[in-house]
């Protein structure tokens, strides 16, 4: 069957008729965007970081050795007053110990390597800090500390100075992200919370270091509740670790939105699976 003229449109139909159709259609064709081949196309929200998720499992996974340490060093280890380091004496402490810093460990690395998935400005800083927080958590596994009563060696020295590092770089890291995330419409979102709780962290972990100066001079705490300022200040920097984690998975989420506002392309916004991100 031959084509005949159609006025405006030359020969009907046309060969390319199917691609003009499909580019025509490709905004909404069944709810998604297709290509002129009739496929369909990417989903602009379709990125995500999954990193999140395995941050706050590996942070479950490290209480659950220390509740079991604190349930069965009941009547053995005085939570106030002796820190969490002192569960290696306990039966299976060591290995205990160990898994909860690996598993911490293992979190610090995937929320480091985030940052540049997420698009954060500058990020060279605060990975390397996460990233020597990691080392440091492993070091914290590896070497214990010293028994109560003896004197400390260099393996209980490795363990103290790996300690203190991870309670102040990872504050710090936090707040780097923080200070950085202002820079970037996708992460601005979380930057207040995340520089609030960050500060108060790292300035809680500064004061926990300072009671630790008698212990290194005079071989005694200074401060009577030492084992209790610590476990709050080992949640809090947990809780800063879930929460960075928090605002690198919505600033993954949120990119494609704030791509598209910047180009001046607002088609992005009307994608209901975007709307609550934006």
């Amino acid at each position: 069957m031959s084509g005949s003229p159609v006025w405006g449109m030359g020969e009907y139909p046309r060969m390319d008729s199917v691609e003009i159709l499909m580019s025509v259609s490709a905004r909404n064709w069944h709810g998604e965007r297709m290509t002129t081949t009739g496929g369909a196309g990417p989903r602009s929200g379709g990125a995500t970081w999954a990193g999140e998720a395995i941050v706050t499992t590996c942070v479950i996974v490290a209480l659950l050795p220390m509740v079991v340490l604190h349930v069965t060093g009941i009547g053995a280890v005085d939570p106030l007053h002796h820190v969490i380091s002192d569960y290696v004496f306990q039966p299976g402490g060591y290995a205990l110990l160990g898994i909860a810093a690996l598993c911490l460990g293992g979190g610090t690395v995937v929320l480091a390597a985030g940052l540049r998935h997420a698009g954060l400005p500058r990020p060279r800083l605060p990975f390397a800090l996460l990233v020597s927080v990691a080392v440091a958590f492993v070091l914290v596994a590896v070497f214990p500390t010293h028994a109560a009563g003896t004197s400390a060696g260099l393996v209980s020295n490795v363990h103290r100075a790996a300690g203190g590092w991870i309670f102040a770089m990872l504050p710090l890291a936090a707040w780097q992200v923080a200070r950085r995330a202002r820079s970037a419409p996708a992460w601005q979102p979380a930057a207040p919370a995340l520089a609030r709780l960050s500060g108060a962290t790292g300035v809680a972990g500064v004061f926990f270091l300072l009671t630790h100066v008698p212990i290194v001079i005079g071989g005694s705490p200074g401060f009577p509740l030492i084992g209790g300022v610590q476990r709050v200040l080992f949640l809090a920097v947990m809780l800063v670790l879930v929460a960075t984690a928090r605002a690198t998975r919505l600033a993954v989420d949120r990119a494609p939105v704030s791509a598209a506002l910047a180009s001046g392309d607002h088609r992005l916004t009307d994608d209901p699976g975007l709307r609550g991100v934006a």
